[in-house]
């Protein structure tokens, strides 16, 4: 290993520490979902990346294979963010000259505030690339997500069935009688509970061999390690992780996180044009287990129950129960329909939407499908380039999946898709991505493939 090599460890290292930091504390103050705590996450990473490049220049900081690997993808994160600073930049040159209202945003200060916030993910994808260098600290950014999710996880739980029902430092106010961690919506806990399971699935499966035991002492030792080693700890706590998201009552956190193992499983299982028994047992043992018989004990049948009640067949017509949800998602297309290239400005739906709300309708800050609110905010052209984005590192993970001799490259991949498959879902019917602790570990696993490869690495770092 030369010098140079030796140099970029060492500098990188405790960047990478920070970083895991970063995304263990994020989702502790309401889901960072205020001003204050998104903008601590936004200077934090900005400082991250501002020592990094300093680094850069001044030598002891190398550019990594991964950013060539990403560039089209980090590219369309970038013309995102350049094309919410364009209704930015329209808006304050607008208060000195009049301007065509196509570009102008109908809430400049929200503009400013997604545009930074913006900002902030896309500096912390560039970081998921920069700093994780090695599939071994791919797997610790992988842990760092399953520790942060299992402290939601038992701290929502304890909450609910104590009865002592606390968020952040307070009271709740909303959500009593149902897991929240310190999030005030239930379902952006869901949220990011399932991304926290699909990186501890991607960590289990990293741990095996996807080929399986060829004989019958090979498969009793295999079977030990599972329950003695470290996969029956990490075992563990997926199983309490599933039982926060079932105590959420959670329609879709919970259908998302099953459709998602079971594509990714099934998706998986197509890629590596061979049967791979551990694999099959894993997730089978995941849906079975944990979702039927454990989620039993814990009130999966309430789960259930909400979601056959969410539409009834009532004097021979049918009856949506969430009414607000889809009044706001209909009049969210009208909304679409006036500005469909480009938007209104990020941040803007708060201020554009009393305007189509109808009498009888309560008032919304966000609409629940995140399709519909950055087609309204960015347009058309904002949510293909984010689009563009998600499919690019969609089959980035896809290629990860393809050779079952590289489990940590399959594991870290298996990862990525499972939680991009689980957020298109859950995209549908919330608002997840407009939460900063979610769409942040979003973003930073959908880039995670790209910082790793199929071959072995340049250089393995002895230590995060």
């Amino acid at each position: 290993m030369n010098r140079g090599v030796e140099w970029d460890i060492g500098f990188t290292r405790w960047l990478f520490r920070g970083f895991l930091l970063i995304l263990f504390l994020l989702p502790l103050p309401l889901g960072s979902n205020r001003p204050l705590f998104w903008s601590v996450f936004v200077a934090l990473v900005a400082g991250l990346a501002l020592v990094w490049a300093v680094g850069w220049l001044a030598g002891v900081a190398r550019w990594p294979e991964g950013v060539r690997r990403a560039k089209w993808a980090l590219l369309a994160l970038v013309l995102f963010v350049v094309w919410g600073g364009l209704k930015v930049g329209a808006g304050i040159v607008a208060q000195s000259r009049p301007l065509s209202g196509l570009l102008q945003s109908a809430d400049l200060y929200a503009s400013v505030d997604a545009l930074l916030l913006s900002l902030g993910l896309l500096l912390l994808a560039l970081l998921t690339i920069l700093l994780v260098r090695s599939k071994r600290r791919a797997l610790l950014v992988l842990y760092t997500l399953v520790l942060a999710g299992l402290l939601q996880a038992i701290y929502g739980s304890l909450m609910l069935l104590s009865g002592v029902e606390y968020g952040f430092f307070e009271p709740k106010e909303f959500g009593r009688g149902l897991a929240t961690g310190t999030f005030i919506n239930r379902n952006h806990y869901a949220n990011l509970l399932v991304l926290a399971l699909a990186a501890g699935i991607g960590l289990l499966l990293a741990q095996m061999d996807l080929r399986g035991a060829a004989t019958l002492r090979a498969r009793l030792r295999s079977l030990l390690q599972a329950v003695l080693g470290p996969k029956a700890r990490l075992r563990i706590y997926l199983v309490v992780i599933v039982i926060a998201l079932v105590l959420t009552r959670s329609r879709m956190g919970n259908a998302a996180f099953f459709s998602a193992l079971t594509f990714a499983g099934l998706f998986a299982l197509w890629r590596l044009r061979e049967r791979s028994r551990p694999l099959l047992v894993l997730v089978v043992s995941v849906i079975v287990i944990d979702i039927f018989v454990i989620g039993t004990w814990f009130g999966v049948e309430q789960v259930i129950d909400r979601i056959q009640k969410t539409v009834q067949v009532q004097d021979e017509q049918w009856v949506v129960q969430d009414k607000n949800r889809i009044d706001a998602d209909r009049e969210s297309l009208d909304i679409i329909s006036r500005k469909p290239i480009a938007g209104w400005g990020g941040g803007s739906f708060y201020t554009v939407y009393p305007a189509w709300r109808g009498d009888d309708q309560l008032f919304m800050d966000h609409t629940h499908n995140d399709y519909l609110e950055f087609a309204v905010e960015y347009g058309l052209v904002g949510l293909a380039l984010l689009g563009a984005f998600v499919a690019l590192c969609f089959l980035r993970a896809a290629r990860g999946l393809a050779d079952r001799d590289q489990p940590r490259t399959f594991g870290i991949s298996f990862a990525s898709l499972m939680a991009i498959a689980a957020m298109l879902v859950h995209a549908t019917v919330d608002f997840s991505l407009q939460i900063p602790a979610n769409a942040a570990w979003f973003v930073v696993l959908c880039a995670l493939p790209f910082a790793v490869e199929g071959g072995r690495m340049a250089h393995e770092p002895s230590a995060a």
